[in-house]
């Protein structure tokens, strides 16, 4: 069951997404400014985050810019009833996993949020079978420089059969 945040100022349509994912089987807390936002981050630890881009004080956007350092792999999707034009997403946000336009349809809001939980379950077990791995190698590196060592290792391999 994901955990997820929602982050809308619109009280009303934060509290609709709300009981869209609930009745979908998802946990939800909901934060009506991106300050709440930051609390619920460190007490809720959300799987996905929902969020508006345009809110008073921070913007949605913003707030991803400021979680790419925080969890450079908590995926967010942002709504939006801007015009496509109008929206720049900042190059450093590394979270956006996926950008709605209002008005959206609640399914298109179930199923982006089911892609991204699927995501993140999948780097989860990513790491516990890398984790698993490292442990089995019997390497006397730290599992990050391991796992680095690794990566470089099969790029390298790719590489090599692609050219």
């Amino acid at each position: 069951m994901p955990r997820v945040l929602i982050v809308d100022d619109e009280v009303q349509l934060a509290e609709i997404y709300r009981a869209v994912l609930q009745s979908a089987g998802a946990k939800v807390k909901v934060a009506y400014d991106a300050a709440d936002a930051v609390d619920l981050i460190e007490s809720f630890s959300p799987d996905v985050i929902v969020s508006d881009i345009r809110m008073p004080e921070v913007r949605g956007d913003e707030l991803l810019v400021a979680l790419s350092s925080y969890d450079p792999h908590l995926p967010v999707i942002l709504v939006t009833g801007m015009d496509r034009a109008k929206i720049s997403i900042p190059k450093e946000s590394q979270n956006l996993f996926h950008l709605l336009h209002k008005p959206i349809e609640y399914d298109q809001l179930i199923r982006a949020v089911q892609s991204a939980f699927s995501l993140v379950e999948s780097r989860k077990l990513n790491d516990l079978l890398l984790r698993e791995l490292h442990q089995k190698s019997g390497s006397s590196l730290s599992y990050e420089e391991w796992k680095e060592k690794e990566t470089d290792s099969l790029l390298q391999s790719v590489m090599r059969l692609a050219s």
